[in-house]
């Protein structure tokens, strides 16, 4: 091999520097006890053959790490002949240059100034990989770095503009994540993000963000009327980016900069797409939880015509539901639109509309008292025989408050309170979370998923091993659901939201101890005999009548008969990850898949969490418990895991998403199952007994 390297001709010298690489991953230690390695460093700067140097380059890498040819020496000397390389090789090479840190500001100039030519050049892999070298070496030079991005601006929008989708998606990719890092600085050429007629849908979502992340006061005006155009999109997904943009635009002015963006969303209620309805809808939600009754009687006036029948999407109806809870003293016919729903209640087969049409029966039902009294108690009582234990429990909560406080039940679940403006949304702050770790991985494949590279690859980085990418855990940022998500509002203490479970003792104590045990609401007793004699003549009038939750003796014996067997797993359950990644997407997701169960937990975690360095031990672990695991990735303090169990006796499949946060030793778990709500609900204590096991 020695000889190899020191032969005459370029070729022999190449192919041997490959074939270090191949005796390291053979034997080791028989490459670190020669002087191999010193060789192909002192090959580096000497070898006049470009691809030679470029082997060098990568067999190093592959053993010592790029950071290892991060020197002053090596830097420059691949610097000065950059041009001799082939443009993949360069690429390369710029990436170890991204590693060295100059010196002082005359070394960054000089830097920068060896590569300037490099932004011109046409393979958008070399200018982005320059890009990267320019920003990684001014991070600490705040002035010179706006500079940057002030002059890599023009050569990124023409790559952009190339019609080749792929290398045009990586480019636009980059273009938002800068957007976000430097709005300002691309104000003034938002037009460059308008979105052409053959642009593929990933592009315009792209440039859709872009777009919101560049609005200010200058541009506005232009930049929602461009995104009202693309709301009669062909696309489903781009018309519900485009509400979801207008929307953030709204949300993010004030008051009186936002009025006439509001007027403009208002008018897509009554769009012909059902689906932009609902985004539209869930829009005016925010506005109206943001900006408090500024834009109430505007939005209320768009929403009164609207029937919950003509609403097709769930995400829709739980808005809908909401508003009309929350603004139906204003809407003379909030009572009769909530009706039909309230009358086939049982029939809803979306969990979060029948939870969302629990909460506003309750909030009109004080403000609206004679018109709303029959339907409430038939919303109690179909909610307390509800299968699903999130709604029971809420149906449950409403009927105690009612039962032993109907003051407070006025306070907390009507609404007739003034609320606290909500400023910030959630749904914002996960967009955004991961930016900064994103702008560190720079021309890299978290770009392009928008996710640091822990969430995507294995604990051993071994070949870059891809996990199976599951919507819920990767897309953070909005899908392309019905955007059902950001309409279900928390608003109040007893609003849990649509997916969380609620502990039995943990509201029972806030209710008054023992006798309001949630799980249990065979011993409720009737609302007309419940202490109300302390409630104001007004409020007592509006519960006469209400009456107790008829049925729910007679359906004690039957519910508590019907009670599913103690769940065991079956040993050694059999899903490749392609499978497991088409059912995550598919179950509680797809419209009408009424038996899919979904919810999250945080539970507890075994003493042996805070040792863990790697997720295989953790996955042997969950073997033992009948969990397979597809994948697994993630460095402490945040470790992931997905893993599947099938039930012995139905065959029915549970599929698990494990967050394992090792600094608090806790864990995060989303379950999605075909199994029936009170299986699935069975898995809660399975999971919880193997992850409080681990290192027991």
């Amino acid at each position: 091999m020695q000889q190899g390297l020191r032969d005459a001709h370029p070729y022999p010298r190449k192919t041997a520097a490959m074939g270090v690489l191949k005796i390291y991953d053979l034997h080791p230690e028989a490459v670190r006890e020669t002087e191999l390695l010193q060789t192909l460093r002192s090959m580096l700067l000497s070898d006049q053959n470009a691809a030679t140097v470029f082997n060098c380059v990568v067999t190093l890498m592959e053993i010592d790490g790029p950071k290892s040819l991060a020197t002053k020496q090596i830097v420059y000397g691949l610097i000065n002949r950059l041009k001799d390389f082939t443009e993949w090789a360069q690429v390369t090479i710029l990436e170890i240059v991204a590693l060295y840190p100059p010196a002082d500001k005359t070394e960054t100039f000089d830097v920068m100034n060896a590569l300037e030519d490099r932004l011109q050049h046409s393979n958008s892999a070399v200018v982005l990989a320059t890009v990267k070298c320019f920003l990684r070496a001014t991070l600490e030079l705040p002035d010179v770095h706006q500079q940057v991005f002030e002059r890599m601006k023009a050569p990124l929008l023409t790559l952009a503009q190339t019609e080749s989708q792929e290398p045009a998606y990586a480019v636009w990719a980059h273009l938002h994540l800068l957007t976000l890092r430097a709005p300002p600085l691309f104000a003034n050429d938002f037009k460059s993000f308008f979105c052409r007629i053959g642009d593929p849908p990933a592009v315009k979502r792209l440039k859709i963000e872009a777009l919101v992340a560049v609005a200010d006061v200058g541009n506005t005006y232009e930049i929602v009327t461009e995104l009202s155009e693309y709301v009669s999109d062909v696309e489903p997904r781009i018309a519900r980016e485009a509400v979801r943009g207008i929307a953030r635009v709204a949300l993010e002015g004030d008051g009186d900069s936002a009025g006439p963006i509001v007027d403009r969303l208002l008018q897509f209620v009554h769009h012909g797409a059902g689906y932009v309805v609902a985004e539209t809808l869930n829009a005016v939600v925010s506005l109206t939880r943001k900006h408090g009754t500024v834009f109430a009687n505007a939005c209320v006036a768009a929403i009164s015509n609207i029937e919950m029948d003509d609403i097709d999407e769930p995400g829709g109806r739980v808005a809908l539901a909401y508003l009309l809870g929350e603004f139906g003293e204003v809407i003379p016919e909030a009572p009769y639109v909530l009706e039909p729903a309230l009358s086939a209640f049982e029939e809803e087969p979306d969990k979060r509309v029948r939870l969302e049409l629990l909460t506003a029966a309750a909030k009109l039902f004080f403000k609206r008292p004679p018109e709303m009294r029959a339907m409430l108690r038939t919303a109690l009582q179909a909610g307390c025989l509800d299968a699903d234990q999130d709604v029971h429990d809420r149906a449950a909560v409403y009927v105690r408050l009612l039962a032993r406080d109907p003051d407070a039940a006025a306070r907390v679940v009507g609404g007739l309170e003034q609320k606290n403006k909500v400023h910030n949304f959630s749904d914002a702050r996960e967009r955004d979370k991961y930016a900064p770790q994103i702008f560190d991985e720079f021309n890299t494949l978290s770009v392009l998923y928008r996710e640091p590279a822990f969430v995507f690859c294995d604990e051993r980085n071994a070949g870059g091993r891809v996990v199976p990418r599951a919507p819920s855990a990767l897309d953070l940022r909005g899908g392309d659901g019905d955007g059902g998500g950001a309409g279900m509002p928390g608003d109040s203490l007893i609003d849990f939201g649509g997916d969380d479970a609620v502990s039995g003792g943990g509201a029972g104590g806030a209710l008054g101890g023992d006798d309001a045990n949630l799980l249990d609401l065979y011993d409720v007793p009737s609302m007309a005999t419940s202490g109300a004699t302390s409630v104001h003549d007004e409020r007592t009038g509006r519960l006469e009548g209400l009456g107790g939750v008829s049925g729910v003796d007679a359906a004690r014996a039957e519910r508590r008969g019907s009670a599913p067997a103690v769940l065991t797993l079956a040993p050694a359950p059999s899903m490749d990850p392609g499978t497991f990644q088409e059912k995550w997407s598919v179950l509680g997701v797809t419209p009408g898949c009424a038996s899919s169960v979904t919810g999250s937990m945080s539970l507890g975690v075994g003493p042996g969490v805070a040792s863990l360095t790697a997720a295989q031990p953790l996955v042997t672990h969950l073997a033992t418990r009948a969990f397979v695991t597809v994948a697994s990735g993630g460095a402490p303090p945040a470790i992931k895991i997905f893993a599947h169990a099938a039930d012995a006796g139905s065959g029915c499949v549970f599929l698990l998403e494990v967050v394992v946060d090792t600094a608090s030793g806790t864990a995060s778990v989303t379950v999605k199952s075909d199994a029936d709500a009170a299986r699935a609900g069975q898995l809660e204590a399975v999971v919880a007994a193997a992850l409080r096991g681990f290192g027991t």
